[in-house]
């Protein structure tokens, strides 16, 4: 590389402002503070009053999004709330149950903070109408068993004497011989079969009662044997009550009275009823459990990273009262910051609330830089305020532009549509320069007024980091060698960077909810996630269901339109018929005369007879076993039996024709006949069907969503919910944070750019962030750290604060001549930069949240990694490039700002006042000629 001949000593056309607002601040400096507290008391009490909070995920996403206005139509037709689950797990149903019930009944009586509760479906009314739920087929069989029954159910109970049944089945078999492949034939075939089973059953001694009577459908079955269906799943062992929780005025942890009240309930009754476990999972638990876990990691790490920020000033500048100054502006900065906030948008955000560390880590860096240049020139001038305006001449520039940049490559995040990530980028940019701000025109108040007095005149000694760096810059290529190779090594790691969209892997450990939802999804294959559907018809929506079944995807779906039958046009004839049939039912059946067993024998002859005729041996010999049991029975043995089981036969009918009249009613079902937290769940306000869609697998890995939300949109493109949310938000999101950087990178340059006016300074000053970018990607990759939407934020973090440094090494590089080496002030203020920036994110790798943990190590992995290229690569290549650079032979009268030689404080204030005086004449000079 050519040596650089032309690097003479430059100003920043930033230093003239900085200085006159400097100079301003020094002659008021009791009135700047007093301003600067008082506005941020205004601030605080603004932030107090006026800043809400916004939780709720929706609030991240960008309300003109296709996804997101199906979302808000669904919300607006079913309301935004999801379902809290208890989970109660026990041995079996027994135990089960009695645990949901009492839950249900606790929480019903807590109306403020709980509502609509459900843990069972309530079937007493729905079984009234019962019939519905047949088929018309199924009704017309119902109906023609009644007319073939009706003699009996008018009053003629003698027609169940056993040998007029044999004789009566006999006839009908005779009649329907000669179709004998008929269903008619068939089923006549069949009831001969069944009672001669049920009677040689009643004949043998030791079994139990065998009906003889036809069975029911099974939908007609199930629900004349349940009053009540439960939330049950694994064979009874787990059972489910869901509830809607009250929000409250919880700030930014939603539900949280609620949810407390409800660990305290579930607590108190576990331990009533041992051998049972209940806990709490769905997604308010989870968000909650989410919030409350961020916000406390986020106040210790902003506590522990702005005392370490503290300590690492005091150690690196050898002093008390400066580092003090500095964190008390820093936190004036942010008391202004939050004012903004709540003047301009007015609320924080899931994303946003992490804002007040990034200040932390980021707005502590002014004041590190200036006081830094402050005590390596004090040492030059009598009085402090000439110190001062020095240092806003050489370092405010370059502070100023650090800002600048960072706060650029937040703002670039203001350009995304993603509204969480946007929110985010503007409050942070305007953060970082209120900080900046406060650190450039506060800061010089607060040391003036405290270095002017005796305190003033001991300096404190900051430590000597130009020195450790030195050797290193008397053997550049080595230097240069080594980082290139170190990156080259690292940069394989990029080929395995890759990015989870898993947000169950972002939850802190031991999450009660975040472990009973995975428990769910291995064990029973349920999740608490569901898309859902949305259909203006029953028709529609059952046809919809029978598509989404089909798909691999797709363990089940979840509706109510099916406890509403259809066809009421046909049935309810048939229905009100039956229910006429019914109405003068007998309390119980009188008592029917018995055969002699010799004539039921001849009748049950006939029987076998027409059997044997017709080569059916097996109902034949059915029907000789039978006969055989009569025969070897006592008489009066044979009389009791055939008399027992005629009475249970007559009994077990008229059991049988009750409960087909309390089914009867041909009113049909309604939405008002099944519980209002179901119907609520499932029906809208205005009266459009919804149908839950759960997923087959852990639809929270992206590869299982991706394909679940392919299938449900291929059934239905207007489909939504939770993972659908998810799915286009988690890509949103990434997409948002990769083209902030993109715009980050491209005004960041150029802001560089317009600092230096020259492309070969703006590349060097960015050269440290794209080797340290590299280094980092390269470093998650061989560690199997990947990116997720969490710490995806640290993109526009990097760029802002990366940059930063190379930008004062620069500034430092062009105020010197010769061959480089680092200036006192630059090599501290960079190296405790930096690390106050890694402890200040670093604390956030103490959080129980893992999204947290993750954020910090890459922030600390960044960060680091950029102070390597810039605290060790980038001095080394200037050295090489200025390495022949000629060395001038600075006039007596032009002052130093930095400490280059062994004049005396005589010379050098001398030496100020010459070239202030000369400063003048010169401005004189110019004005002159322009009038002229």
């Amino acid at each position: 590389m050519s040596a650089d001949h032309t690097a003479p000593a430059k100003t920043s056309y930033l230093a003239a402002p900085l200085m006159l607002a400097t100079r301003l601040a020094l002659r008021f400096p009791v009135a700047a503070i007093a301003l600067a507290v008082g506005l941020g008391l205004v601030c605080i009490g603004l932030t107090h009053a006026k800043l809400g909070y916004r939780t709720s995920r929706l609030d991240l996403l960008d309300p003109n999004s296709d996804y997101n206005r199906l979302w808000i139509d669904y919300i607006n037709e079913f309301g935004d709330e999801d379902d809290a689950v208890v989970v109660v797990e026990g041995p079996g149903r027994d135990k089960v149950v009695p645990v949901l019930q009492e839950i249900a009944s606790q929480l019903a009586r807590e109306d403020r903070l709980f509502h609509a509760v459900l843990h069972g479906v309530d079937l007493n009314k729905i079984r009234a109408k019962g019939l519905h739920y047949l088929s018309p087929d199924e009704l017309r069989g119902v109906e023609r068993f009644l007319g073939e029954a009706s003699p009996i159910i008018e009053g003629n109970w003698a027609r169940l004497k056993l040998g007029n049944l044999a004789l009566g089945m006999a006839a009908r078999l005779q009649m329907l011989s000669s179709a004998s492949d008929s269903p008619e034939f068939a089923t006549a075939r069949h009831d001969v079969d069944r009672l001669t089973d049920s009677l040689f059953a009643s004949l043998s001694k030791g079994k139990p009662y065998q009906s003889p009577w036809p069975g029911m459908p099974q939908s007609f079955a199930t629900l004349s044997e349940l009053s009540s269906e439960y939330l049950l799943t694994n064979e009874g062992r787990l059972g489910f009550v869901l509830l809607r929780l009250s929000r409250g005025d919880d700030g930014f942890a939603r539900c949280s009275e609620a949810l407390d009240a409800l660990r305290d309930l579930t607590a108190k009754i576990e331990a009533a009823h041992p051998g049972t476990r209940i806990g709490l999972t769905g997604l308010p638990v989870m968000e909650n459990d989410e919030m409350r876990s961020s916000q406390s990691s986020m106040f210790w790490a902003s506590l522990i990273s702005f005392v370490a920020v503290a300590i690492l000033f005091i150690a690196g500048f050898g002093g008390l009262r400066h580092a003090i100054m500095a964190n008390v502006v820093l936190l004036l900065g942010m008391a202004w910051s939050f004012g903004f906030v709540t003047v301009t948008i007015g609320h924080l955000n899931i994303l946003s609330v992490s804002f007040t560390s990034t200040l932390i880590g980021i707005g502590i860096d002014y004041g590190i830089h200036y006081i830094a240049r402050y005590i390596q020139i004090a040492g030059d001038y009598r009085d402090p305020k000439d110190a001062l305006v020095a240092t806003s001449r050489g370092v405010g520039p370059a502070i100023l532009t650090g800002a600048l940049t960072t706060a650029v490559a937040f703002f670039a995040a203001g350009l995304t549509s993603f509204t969480g990530v946007a929110e985010l980028g503007i409050i942070a940019g305007a953060g970082v320069l209120i900080c900046c701000a406060a650190e450039l025109l506060v800061l010089p108040a607060a040391v003036v007024l405290m270095d002017r007095r005796k305190v003033g005149l001991r300096m404190p000694e900051p430590l000597a980091v130009h020195t450790w760096i030195e050797p290193l810059l008397a053997m550049p290529r080595r230097v240069l060698f080594v980082t290139m190779t170190c990156t080259a090594l690292l940069a394989v790691g990029v080929t395995h960077l890759w990015y989870d969209h898993n947000l169950l892997n972002l939850q802190a450990d031991g999450l009660e909810s975040v472990e009973l939802e995975q428990r769910l999804l291995t064990e029973c294959n349920q999740s608490v996630w569901y898309a859902v559907s949305i259909a203006d018809s029953r028709e529609e929506l059952l046809a919809r269901k029978e598509q989404l079944l089909k798909l691999g995807s797709i363990e089940r779906t979840e509706e109510i339109v099916s406890l509403l039958p259809a066809d009421h046009e046909v049935k309810q004839p048939i229905i009100a018929r039956i229910q006429q049939r019914l109405a003068a039912l007998p309390e119980r059946p009188p008592l029917i005369p018995v055969d002699r067993p010799e004539e039921l024998g001849r009748s049950l002859a006939q029987l076998e007879a027409f059997f044997v005729n017709n080569h059916y041996a097996t109902s034949a010999r059915r029907i000789e076993q039978v006969r055989d049991a009569m025969r070897r029975l006592p008489l009066s043995d044979c009389y009791g039996a055939l008399s027992q089981f005629q009475q249970q036969m007559a009994g077990d009918l008229l059991s049988r024709l009750y409960a087909l009249r309390g089914m009867a009613d041909p009113e049909p079902p309604k939405l008002t006949d099944l519980p209002a937290s179901l119907v609520n769940r499932f029906v809208g306000q205005h009266d459009k069907h919804l149908l839950k869609i759960f997923g087959r697998g852990n639809i929270w890995d992206m590869d299982s969503l991706s394909k679940f939300v392919r299938d449900v949109r291929s059934v239905d493109p207007r489909a939504t919910g939770n993972p659908l949310q998810a799915f286009e938000a988690s890509h949103e999101m990434k997409h948002s944070y990769e083209i902030s950087a993109l715009y980050a990178l491209v005004i960041v340059l150029t802001l560089l750019w317009i600092d230096f006016r020259n492309w070969r300074y703006a590349l060097l000053a960015s050269l440290p962030l794209a080797l340290g970018v590299l280094q980092m990607f390269g470093i998650m990759g061989l560690l199997n750290m990947p990116l997720n939407p969490a710490n995806m934020i640290a993109l526009p973090l990097i760029l802002g604060i990366g940059v930063d440094y190379g930008v004062h090494i620069i500034h430092d590089y062009r105020e010197q001549r010769g061959r480089f080496h680092m200036s006192p002030s630059t090599a501290v203020a960079v190296l405790v930069d930096s690390l106050t920036t890694i402890v200040g994110f670093g604390a956030m790798m103490i959080a129980t949240h893992r999204g947290l943990q993750s954020l910090g190590r890459i922030l600390t992995i960044g960060i680091t990694c950029c102070l390597f290229t810039s605290l060790v690569m980038l001095p080394a290549l200037l050295a090489w490039m200025s390495w022949n650079r000629k060395d001038e032979e600075e006039e007596s009268s032009q002052p130093s700002t930095i400490l280059a030689g062994p004049h005396s404080r005589r010379d050098r204030t001398e030496a100020v006042q010459l070239a202030a005086e000369r400063e003048v004449a010169a401005r004189s000079e110019k004005n002159i000629s322009r009038a002229a």
